[in-house]
């Protein structure tokens, strides 16, 4: 595996984290502000980990 792939992964698992954890980030960290979508932040950043994985990379590199 290399660098890009790596931060892939790491996107789509920070992501996961984002989506399970949001309900509890809500009430701890964000008690006196209303609710934030953490869930759809997750998703998206999922999303783009999803794209960084599976780009293709030019041939002039």
């Amino acid at each position: 595996m290399n660098q890009k792939e790596l931060k892939g992964i790491a996107l789509i698992l920070f992501g996961m984290l984002l989506c399970l954890g949001g309900g509890e980030l809500n009430h701890t960290i964000l008690h006196s502000f209303s609710d934030f979508p953490f869930a759809v932040l997750g998703v998206l950043i999922g999303i783009l980990g999803l794209y960084v994985v599976f780009r293709k990379e030019k041939q002039g590199k």
